[in-house]
């Protein structure tokens, strides 16, 4: 391999620079991985923004696919050649280490103590030509599943989250605030576990789309009255779970408008600012469980995009060369879902 790669790094409140990196000395636990695509996610665009603040520079990019090209040890060489999509908590059980710590050691891996995150917390990401990863990390992607259907596997595993600590039921209701990339497959989830979904945002296009992915109304929060719709729509009592999947902190004092008592609120929000506004009285007085999630089972995601099938690809409207990072995410605040691919 050569000794360097090209990366796209964020070096200042939007503004990236494409830097060259030199591959590092692999560990006997790690692969290199040549990254086809990296998806744009909400994380991305509130790192970008200067809301959600890490230490710069730092090469983002966190939904990968691509393929190993080198391996830290020849126990590994199998992984050679193989299409691939990763995890992105490096952990005590990531690396194997002969010592966890004490939340890898409590089955909390995803919390470690020491964890880096790949391109959000201390650990360059796949805006690059390569991407350096664990071995333990790695997923194989099915030959049924194409390279942009496997950009969406993290995502995907971050809407199985939602309801593996907030589980619902045939019966349930559940109003999903935000219906864009992940409020859709967490709209499609839920629908698969034969919840009643309703979305709920201001795009019309987008709630138009929802149907497509589970809901079974659909309701424009633009309009006036549009919490008095959703309390109609649940009976005038409230949804059973609220997903707040809006990318905004209003999206918490929202939800406490429409959740039913002893219902749940589901944070999926990352956008790095504090939520305001909040009454905390009538949450305690209706008893509501406010339940927070992210990053999810990768098996899982990969095992229903295999059987089910999701139209992920359908959501993929740009593509965009490494050296136009920020113009990627700057259309990925209006766009389905922007891609980069660094080796184009």
């Amino acid at each position: 391999m050569k000794s360097h790669h090209r990366a796209a790094a964020l070096s200042g409140l939007r503004k990236f620079e494409t830097v060259k990196r030199h591959f590092p000395s692999l560990q006997r636990s790690e692969a290199i991985v040549r990254v086809e695509f990296a998806g744009v996610c909400g994380t991305d665009i509130a790192l970008f923004s200067g809301d959600y603040t890490v230490p710069l520079p730092l090469v983002l990019g966190h939904e990968l696919v691509g393929e190993v090209v080198e391996v830290g040890s020849e126990d590994n060489h199998p992984w050679i050649g193989k299409r691939v999509t990763a995890e992105i908590n490096n952990t005590c059980r990531a690396y194997n280490r002969e010592a966890f710590c004490a939340a890898c050691r409590r089955g909390l891996s995803n919390h470690c103590i020491e964890r880096t995150v790949v391109g959000i917390v201390n650990y360059d990401g796949a805006y690059a030509e390569y991407v350096r990863v664990p071995i333990l990390n790695l997923h194989p992607l099915p030959d049924k599943i194409s390279w942009e259907e496997g950009v969406f596997i993290e995502p995907l595993a971050a809407a199985i989250q939602t309801f593996e600590l907030t589980p619902i039921s045939p019966s349930s209701q559940v109003v999903v605030l935000g219906v864009g990339r992940l409020g859709l497959l967490i709209c499609a989830v839920a629908a698969l576990k034969k919840a009643r979904v309703c979305a709920v945002s201001r795009s019309p296009n987008k709630l138009k789309r929802a149907f497509a992915w589970g809901a079974v109304e659909a309701i424009n929060a633009n309009k006036s009255k549009w919490i008095e719709a959703v309390r109609k729509w649940t009976r005038g009592i409230g949804a059973d779970v609220v997903v707040d999947a809006t990318g905004s902190p209003e999206g918490l004092r929202l939800a406490t408008e429409i959740v039913r008592p002893r219902g749940t609120i589901a944070l999926k929000t990352t956008c790095g600012l504090p939520a305001t506004g909040i009454d905390t009285t009538k949450l305690v007085v209706d008893e509501v469980r406010i339940q927070t999630s992210r990053c999810g089972p990768f098996a899982k995601a990969i095992g229903l995009l295999t059987r089910v099938g999701l139209p992920v690809k359908s959501l993929v409207s740009e593509i965009f060369p490494l050296e136009d990072a920020a113009l990627a995410i700057e259309a990925a605040k209006s766009s389905s879902k922007v891609f980069i691919q660094p080796n184009r």
